[in-house]
């Protein structure tokens, strides 16, 4: 019971740090003088858009791979 235990753990960690990462945001914004424009402001991922998707998919087939372990390990040890 100590693989599952395991693979659910590095399941749930993996989970929660792509989640963190993904919420995490970075805002700028470029403030133009009184009258003399239009201020911008841009809003995004603070690791950066392909970087962010690298992340989600690596991420995601950790936590299936994970999955899938501890599955098979509680199935050998029902045996």
């Amino acid at each position: 019971m100590h693989r599952v235990t395991a693979w659910s753990t590095v399941a749930v960690a993996t989970a929660v740090v792509v989640v963190f990462i993904a919420l995490l945001r970075m805002d700028s914004c470029a403030d133009a003088a009184l009258g003399e424009g239009e201020s911008v402001c841009t809003s995004g991922p603070a690791v950066g858009v392909p970087l962010l998707w690298w992340i989600v998919v690596v991420g995601t087939a950790v936590v299936a791979v994970a999955i899938w372990n501890a599955v098979r390990a509680f199935r050998a040890a029902s045996r």
